[in-house]
């Protein structure tokens, strides 16, 4: 865990720049709402990208909401096969069918995650001072961590 504060920290130190114009729209609102302001690290390609939290969908390729339960239940120890199982029996066709668009997309999250990273802003905006939500896209995950808006100035 400490590594993974290290990598992020240095990810705000290098993008840096780009975090500030985040932070600066981001102090702007007066409250949060899906409009506030995310910074998207694609480490990749080495490009960001800075929009509305509600623009996450659009941003992250993300399996469809089908899949959402076989990942919890495998979250919760359930093996592979038994929430394999159950998800077929409870959701038939649209749950394998979600199992193809996430195996096509590459899908690095999903839906649950979308909103979790939506909560995770909010908080970081009640917070005092403030505090941007900031993703690092790697090649096999999305990973995310909040900057102090007054450490951007």
């Amino acid at each position: 865990m400490d590594d993974l504060a290290r990598t992020h920290q240095a990810l705000a130190e290098d993008y840096r720049w780009h975090l500030q114009i985040a932070a600066g729209k981001l102090l702007a609102l007066p409250s949060w709402s899906l409009e506030a302001t995310v910074a998207i690290i694609h480490t990749q390609t080495e490009g960001i990208t800075i929009g509305p939290v509600r623009s996450l969908p659009s941003f992250l390729d993300h399996s469809p909401p089908e899949f959402d339960a076989f990942v919890r239940l495998q979250e919760q120890g359930v093996s592979f096969e038994e929430a394999y199982q159950r998800c077929l029996a409870e959701q038939g066709q649209e749950f394998l069918d979600a199992i193809e668009a996430t195996k096509a997309s590459g899908a690095l999250v999903t839906h649950d995650n979308l909103a979790e990273f939506a909560a995770l802003s909010q908080t970081g905006f009640a917070r005092a001072p403030r505090e941007l939500l900031v993703l690092a896209q790697w090649p096999d995950n999305v990973t995310a961590f909040l900057v102090s808006c007054q450490q951007l100035r």
